[in-house]
């Protein structure tokens, strides 16, 4: 499954262009992350059932088996008095308590390198009784001046009063100007002032932005995987 989810990766990225591009997010793109990030989870849920049949017990003949994960917010202390572990994986706090600390060792409290899990999980949950995974376009603008090997960029405003100039390389901007990303300076000399748009797509319910988010998944997922396969 993981395996897949790397492949779908592309599929997703050629239509993340092309949603860049017309301004609009295709179905296809939410369709391909709806699926990787459904398939991700599975694939942790499907390791811990193996590690429930492996090493746990339950008196429910068919006990209901998840990853634990801690939310946001949740610390270690928490983590062990709500037994998180034990009500996902029944049996296991007692029969192999060196797993028990593995999967401690994956969430948010132990290192902000796991801060994607509970992310992860929060968007999966919240989108159990949706058709696809809600995101926001964002454009960020940014002036950017050029001179002479200098370079200054510009997100907000600057204004120059009159009888003032800035000068950078060979670059002269006189006075009794604002400057922004929607007014490029006038200037003499020699030099560049261009505004440069950065686009991406975020979820809206966490403010990550969506390929790097997908990426650490992934990468995250495997990693938990791979680890507890040799136990």
């Amino acid at each position: 499954m993981i395996e897949h989810c790397k492949l779908a990766l592309r599929d997703i990225e050629h239509a993340y262009d092309q949603s860049l591009h017309e301004k609009e997010i295709k179905s296809s793109l939410l369709i391909g992350i709806k699926n990787i990030m459904e398939n991700l989870r599975s694939a942790l849920d499907y390791t811990a059932r193996g590690i429930f049949e492996k090493y746990g017990n339950s008196s429910n003949p068919t006990p209901r088996i998840y990853f634990p994960y801690a939310w946001n917010g949740l610390s270690r202390a928490d983590f062990r008095s709500k037994r998180i572990v034990e009500n996902c994986i029944p049996g296991i706090n007692s029969s192999r308590p060196d797993i028990v600390a593995k999967i401690e060792s994956y969430q948010q409290f132990d290192s902000p390198r796991n801060n994607w899990l509970p992310l992860f999980m929060e968007i999966n949950n919240e989108n159990k009784h949706q058709q696809l995974i809600p995101q926001e376009r964002r454009e960020k603008k940014k002036l950017v001046l050029s001179s002479n090997g200098r370079t200054m960029t510009l997100s907000g405003k600057m204004t120059l009063s009159k009888g003032h100039q800035m000068k950078m390389g060979k670059m002269i901007i006189p006075g009794g100007q604002t400057i922004d990303t929607s007014n490029p300076p006038v200037f003499k000399g020699e030099g560049t002032a261009e505004i440069l748009t950065w686009t991406s797509f975020h979820f809206s319910s966490n403010n990550q932005p969506v390929l790097p988010f997908l990426k650490a998944c992934i990468e995250g997922t495997e990693s938990i995987i791979n680890d507890l396969i040799s136990v």
